[in-house]
């Protein structure tokens, strides 16, 4: 789906249809016909992260007055009355639902490539042929940095089975509250309290406040970041446990620690060979550091390199 469509789907969905909003909604939609791509985006972005707008199209409410976010079909609490994790979903729109919910979840390469220039992370998909790094029905997920759970929704509302790692205590409990919502479906989300790293120990996370999901393992210096001692272990360690027989799919974005991850998940990635979806943006040499532990681990592993991410599978 094209960015005219896009916007004019998102207009027609925010513009009642009386005759004088009907004329201003015609006028509107003629003035996208010769706006160039990049200034498209940018009128779909200023509209996607427009508060109004935002919850107008994605905030439902139950007859019983309850309110959650449903993006295509994957539910999230309802964060609006806190300003702060309100911004931080607006930002996560972009990388786990505007796919899903404005492009009909078309991953293709040429999509992909073209909206990366103008998202601040980019999507967690990316399709090119054999090269398929989405998420499927019945795939088994691994969310390593799940925040409140947007990417677990998003996988559980296309069927998958998702292990969601957030060690943070007060963002878990929005993660469980998520849980809850999707229950019932098709896929399913196991919250679990832990982070994922290369060792099994107990560590200090750093967390912002203002921001939450950048809660970090990595040593912070500021006074505004409070710690919280937290459980972590490894992949490899978790999937024998719990005699996980196949993992399909990881996505991580967890703040400069995918190394780690990906050292602690070798096992994982030799034997059972998941499509994965990680930031690249975190610390400066990360893609390379990042490709040659996965190569290390499975040199079958093909990699392609956006702006923030990196995508592998074995085709």
């Amino acid at each position: 789906m094209g960015l005219k469509i896009t916007i004019k789907k998102i207009i027609r969905a925010c513009i009642p249809c009386g005759l004088v909003e009907l004329r201003r909604r015609r006028l509107f939609e003629a003035s996208l016909e010769n706006m160039s791509q990049e200034l498209l985006y940018t009128k779909l972005y200023k509209f996607v992260l427009d508060p109004v707008i935002f919850k107008k199209i994605f905030l439902k409410k139950e007859q019983n007055g309850k309110q959650y976010f449903n993006f295509n079909g994957a539910l999230l609490p309802d964060v609006s009355s806190d300003i702060r994790k309100m911004w931080c979903l607006m930002y996560t729109f972009n990388d786990t639902f505007m796919f899903s919910c404005l492009f009909d979840d078309n991953y293709d390469k040429s999509l992909v490539k073209m909206l990366d220039l103008y998202m601040p992370e980019g999507p967690y998909g990316y399709t090119d042929g054999p090269f398929d790094v989405s998420v499927h029905k019945n795939d088994i997920v691994i969310d390593a940095g799940a925040w409140i759970g947007d990417f677990s929704a998003y996988s559980a509302s296309k069927g998958a089975i998702v292990y969601a790692f957030e060690p943070v205590q007060k963002t878990f409990i929005l993660l469980e509250q998520t849980v809850e919502l999707n229950k019932g479906k098709e896929g399913k989300i196991y919250p679990v309290k832990k982070g994922l790293s290369d060792k099994n120990t107990e560590l200090n996370i750093f967390i912002d406040d203002i921001n939450d999901g950048a809660s970090t393992l990595l040593p912070r210096h500021l006074i505004e970041y409070r710690q919280e001692k937290i459980e972590i272990t490894t992949l490899d360690r978790f999937v024998e446990e719990n005699n996980i027989q196949k993992i399909d799919f990881i996505k991580a974005d967890i703040e400069g620690a995918e190394r780690d991850m990906l050292r602690g998940a070798t096992n994982v990635l030799k034997n059972k060979q998941p499509k994965l979806a990680i930031c690249t943006y975190h610390l400066p040499d990360d893609p390379e550091v990042l490709e040659k532990i996965i190569l290390d681990a499975n040199p079958n592993y093909k990699v392609v390199h956006l702006r923030n991410k990196l995508f592998a599978c074995v085709v």
